[in-house]
């Protein structure tokens, strides 16, 4: 606990079972609010620097924040799965990660913080954190989410242009895989970050109807799925020197602005600042301090 911020440890299970370790953070005067986080890609829920910083900044603000593993969490992972007859252990992790799966992680842990007592859930993700909600929300419509966050909407097929060579020809491969039963067999590819990847996952991201290539900001004659269709009040935070959109900020920015459907949307493309004591802030670039609205 700080003087401002009350931290503690929970663990929350998704709708099928999943066990979700997660921490949350709670100004020190009772609150109804409370924000969501959903990590990224082989990430997990305290892997990047600014989720403890966002924490307690949302907790001096009067917002409770928790932070939490979702099954795709860091390369593998032995994941805990509560079941009727008790608990068994889930080979999951990134490598095994089906992005339609992070319905029901985030699922449970709503029903978790709504019977913590919270009633107003705003949903923040990161990275492939906002593929995930999108999806949640548009194939979930008795939701209980009032807006979302999303941080770095990173451009997946871009990804696979740029680091996966001859992706289209792995994911035919991919696919035989899974149709003979072999989901589960690691592919002779990776993935960015050196992430090994399997069958099931690798057509997961690149199958022609997939819920992955959402952001197409290098590919814009593709729609942006799931994004278009939520009409939730939306604030979008980009840095300016991530490259996980392909393309600079302000035109990344501009056709979020352009496809989105929410009558409410914000976009900010922002520095991150890290100073001698290891905080980290995010204020508006010196060249783009104005925010871009609908």
């Amino acid at each position: 606990m700080t003087n401002k911020t009350k931290i503690s440890l929970h663990k929350a299970y998704s709708t099928d079972g999943i066990e979700l370790d997660s921490i949350l953070f709670e100004p020190l005067k009772k609150t109804k609010k409370i924000i969501i986080h959903v990590h990224g890609k082989e990430g997990n829920f305290v892997q990047n620097h600014f989720v403890s910083v966002l924490g307690n900044r949302y907790a001096e603000n009067g917002y409770a924040f928790l932070t939490f593993n979702n099954r795709g969490h860091d390369y593998m992972a032995d994941l805990i799965k509560k079941t009727s007859t008790g608990f068994i252990w889930e080979q999951g992790g990134s490598m095994y990660d089906i992005l339609e799966d992070s319905q029901y992680d985030i699922q449970g842990v709503i029903t978790y913080v709504l019977d913590l007592g919270f009633d107003e859930i705003i949903l923040q993700g990161h990275s492939l954190g906002p593929h995930k909600i999108c999806y949640y929300i548009v194939n979930n419509p008795n939701h209980k989410v009032s807006k979302i966050i999303l941080l770095t909407t990173a451009d997946v097929r871009y990804q696979f242009d740029f680091m996966v060579p001859e992706w289209e020809k792995y994911s035919l491969i991919a696919k035989r895989l899974v149709n003979e039963g072999k989901g589960k067999e690691l592919m002779p590819v990776k993935l960015w970050s050196n992430c090994p990847i399997s069958a099931a996952s690798f057509w997961n991201y690149t199958n022609p109807n997939n819920n992955c290539f959402v952001f197409n900001g290098t590919h814009p004659e593709n729609e942006y799925k799931n994004f278009n269709k939520i009409t939730l009040p939306i604030l979008v935070v980009n840095p300016d020197n991530d490259v996980a959109t392909g393309i600079k900020q302000e035109k990344a920015i501009q056709f979020l602005k352009e496809r989105t459907a929410s009558k409410n949307f914000q976009a900010f493309i922002s520095n991150c600042i890290v100073n001698s004591r290891s905080s980290v802030r995010f204020r508006p670039s010196a060249h783009e301090k104005t925010r871009f609205s609908r």
